[in-house]
């Protein structure tokens, strides 16, 4: 299992993730032209990609979505019905072969189980994705202000997190934003904190030592520092997790 983050933050979205012969991605925020760039920069071929997964319908998961269709190789896109009916008319006429899933409910590509669980974020049915085969499993959880216990079980013990660590609450709210975009972030629909992801972590990995990518981590409101001293505070012991912090500018490839 090869992982690329291409981009993470406000500002655009979007995974490539090889295993075996199935290349995918996961969301579509970041323009077509940066994508292409992107996978030239890994030696991939964009076109060997056809299939997409989107968590949900906000402008920094899609962006980059009518582009991309327009080139036709992606054939199978995989979305919540909630996620659907809120896409445009245009988007949803470009559609190729349209796959509506649900939370709790596992699918297959090739060798790999998709399985998508609920996510709380002020989008329509927005999920996040758990991606296993017999040999590793990584998990894709951003954009949601909690998560619920009964999930630790299925996100327990992943070989890599692709976690959401997106703002230290003391300086979201000493922040210039609007009162109710800080509400709104540090809400049980917003985003998770560093304390809050920290603790995640702490509560899902257990018996190895895993992999986990910050991301989404607020430009304005957090800080790598900040991230560093919730980690410290929240893991009974920080040497079981491999930290990477994720920006808009992506990540060199991960090997599991």
């Amino acid at each position: 299992m090869e992982v690329f983050v291409l981009a993470s933050g406000s500002k655009g979205n979007m995974t490539y993730l090889k295993v075996g012969n199935i290349r995918l991605f996961l969301d579509a925020g970041i323009s077509y032209l940066k994508v292409k760039k992107k996978m030239e920069s890994y030696g991939e071929n964009i076109y060997d990609v056809k299939t997409l997964l989107i968590t949900h319908e906000h402008h920094d998961h899609i962006f980059g979505l009518k582009a991309l269709l327009k080139q036709g190789a992606i054939e199978d896109v995989y979305m919540t019905k909630g996620t659907y009916n809120n896409l445009s008319q245009d988007l949803v006429d470009m559609m190729p072969e349209i796959h509506l899933i649900e939370a709790d409910l596992s699918f297959t590509l090739g060798e790999m189980k998709v399985t998508p669980f609920m996510l709380s974020h002020d989008a329509a049915e927005p999920v996040g994705f758990v991606i296993e085969n017999h040999v590793k499993k990584m998990v894709l959880l951003t954009d949601t202000g909690y998560v619920d216990q009964s999930y630790y079980p299925l996100l327990s013990n992943a070989d890599l997190y692709i976690l959401e660590s997106n703002h230290n609450p003391f300086t979201l709210f000493q922040s210039a934003r609007p009162f109710l975009l800080k509400k709104r972030i540090a809400g049980e629909k917003g985003h998770l904190s560093n304390e809050d992801a920290a603790y995640l972590i702490n509560q899902l990995v257990q018996n190895r030592v895993s992999k986990w990518v910050v991301a989404h981590i607020s430009e304005d409101c957090n800080s790598i520092d900040d991230i560093d001293i919730a980690i410290v505070k929240a893991l009974d012991d920080p040497t079981k997790v491999e930290v990477f912090y994720a920006s808009q500018e992506g990540l060199p490839v991960i090997e599991l």
